[in-house]
């Protein structure tokens, strides 16, 4: 088998557990800043470890690339917060989801601030998000008038917190993302990995300046989590890079977003015992849809 593809399963598998572990990490004994924080912290050592020592241009941080890498760094850890706060009030199969379909934000910058053109597939795109967005609040507005509790008993399925939060947390994510695209447009592709030093070890400040005072020190749990799933989400990250090298774009792309995606609903469902109502499925696969049309688009 091409090593392409065992890289490419290994950045799906990488990006799938980071999905889960999310929901591992919505948790009593886990405050979601303090996750973020020990998630940047990982993540920039092991991104700095790795540039180190197999990137050919070292640590090396052209100006452009620390601007570019520090706007990036502060909004992705506030999109990471917001989403790790919203899920105590939603799902991880319909959460991860609507995080991931921020793929819409970086299309419409590159259609308005950098000229590309909107085709009949982005478009289309668009649109399914925006409809798998509508039917994914109608399947926890159901939850919230059946019940008014999830699964435990215990907890408020409360919707008209749970989508404000993701949709900051949505926009958060979209222009992070977004931040690769300028980072190309700026002629700086080759210092990817200095990018992700930065837009980590940014992440990390934006964080831990605000919890300093405000914040005990993180327990067992918070460290532990929050190491694993760095770790996912670097090495996500290198996997995908690397199998770029041997597969095409068109192939890599949906096969790792759509893979993650399906991954991280089926343990939602198998595992977390998360209940989707027909709406809900239904946005589940209108969603997968959009990313996959919007990454072929």
């Amino acid at each position: 088998m091409n090593s392409g593809y065992l890289l490419l399963f290994a950045g799906l598998l990488a990006f799938g557990m980071l999905g889960i572990f999310h929901k591992v990490a919505d948790h009593p004994q886990c405050r979601p800043k303090m996750i973020a924080v020990i998630l940047f912290f990982w993540g920039g050592v092991l991104t700095t470890v790795y540039t180190a020592i197999a990137n050919p241009k070292g640590l090396v941080f052209p100006r452009t690339v620390l601007l570019i890498g520090s706007f990036g760094g502060v909004v992705a850890a506030l999109a990471l917060f917001l989403f790790q706060t919203g899920l105590k009030y939603g799902k991880i199969s319909t959460s991860w989801l609507i995080i991931n379909l921020a793929t819409c934000v970086p299309i419409l910058l590159s259609i308005f601030l950098f000229g590309e053109k909107l085709n009949i597939g982005k478009i289309a795109g668009m649109a399914l998000a925006l409809a798998a967005v509508i039917m994914l609040w109608w399947d926890k507005r159901t939850d919230l008038i059946k019940a008014g509790v999830d699964a435990d008993g215990n907890r408020p399925l409360d919707a008209s917190k749970w989508l404000p939060l993701m949709m900051l947390a949505f926009l958060g994510q979209g222009l992070a993302t977004s931040s690769q695209k300028a980072l190309v447009e700026a002629k700086q592709g080759d210092y990817v990995w200095q990018f992700y030093i930065v837009l980590y070890t940014c992440g990390f400040l934006a964080m831990l300046l605000p919890s300093i005072r405000r914040e005990a020190w993180p327990n067992r749990r918070e460290i532990g989590t929050g190491l694993v799933m760095a770790l996912c989400s670097v090495i996500g990250n290198v996997s995908i890079t690397l199998a770029l090298k041997n597969v095409k774009g068109v192939v890599a792309y949906p096969i790792s977003n759509g893979g993650s995606l399906t991954l991280v609903v089926l343990a939602g469902v198998l595992f977390f015992k998360e209940r989707l109502h027909p709406v809900g499925i239904a946005g589940v696969i209108c969603g997968i849809s959009a990313i996959l049309i919007l990454v072929l688009a």
